[in-house]
């Protein structure tokens, strides 16, 4: 069953997702509607790619808990003349081929990459709506730190497509040319030793 959670208006009104922010003054809020407007067809590829990787998933998990279980009930009717030895083996390549795609192509990992980039864009919007106090207590303030989270989602987005390579093992991060940085420790990103230059003392 495809998404039918409307990109275009985050959910709300027809008019848009800023239509009725009365808490912000009204050169952001038109600013942040032409914005939104043309973050769209990223979210658009994100809803796109994680129904994908999330009907993936649900496809595999279903047909390899269903094999799974199906298989101690058909073993013991297993015999040469009927054509069960067959079956119980062209089910058992199946969910093999199954589960191995299904880990070759990271279909979970995947599926909860795409939803929660997607999501932090909506979440970030109701912020703006809703208590704009969050993001700064002027219109100026609130622009910036509303622009800045939307480009740390996108960058984050960005690298997790640069390691979303097919593969049959956990590859190691390549990571982005300059990290997030508050992502650097939880990334496994060390921080430069100190010197004369960052304030550390020189060896």
């Amino acid at each position: 069953m495809r998404p039918k959670f409307s990109v275009p208006t985050a959910g709300g009104g027809a008019d848009g997702p800023f239509a009725e922010a009365d808490l912000i003054g009204p050169e952001l809020r038109d600013w942040a509607a032409a914005h939104y407007r043309r973050t769209v067809p990223v979210l658009r590829v994100w809803q796109r790619r994680a129904w994908l990787y999330g009907a993936a998933h649900f496809y595999a998990v279903g047909w390899t808990v269903l094999i799974s279980l199906s298989l101690p009930f058909l073993i013991p009717y297993v015999t040469d003349g009927n054509g069960s030895r067959l079956l119980v083996q062209a089910l058992s390549v199946f969910g093999a081929v199954v589960f191995g795609l299904h880990r070759t192509f990271k279909a979970e990992e995947n599926y909860g990459k795409y939803r929660l980039h997607e999501s932090s864009v909506y979440t970030l919007v109701r912020k703006l709506v809703d208590d704009p106090e969050q993001l700064g207590g002027s219109d100026a303030e609130r622009r910036r730190r509303y622009l800045a989270e939307i480009e740390r989602i996108r960058e984050r987005a960005r690298n997790d497509e640069i390691n979303n390579l097919p593969s049959p093992s956990s590859p190691p991060r390549i990571g982005p040319v300059t990290p997030i940085p508050e992502q650097r420790e939880s990334d496994g990103y060390r921080s430069a030793a100190p010197g004369p230059l960052s304030g550390g003392a020189s060896p």
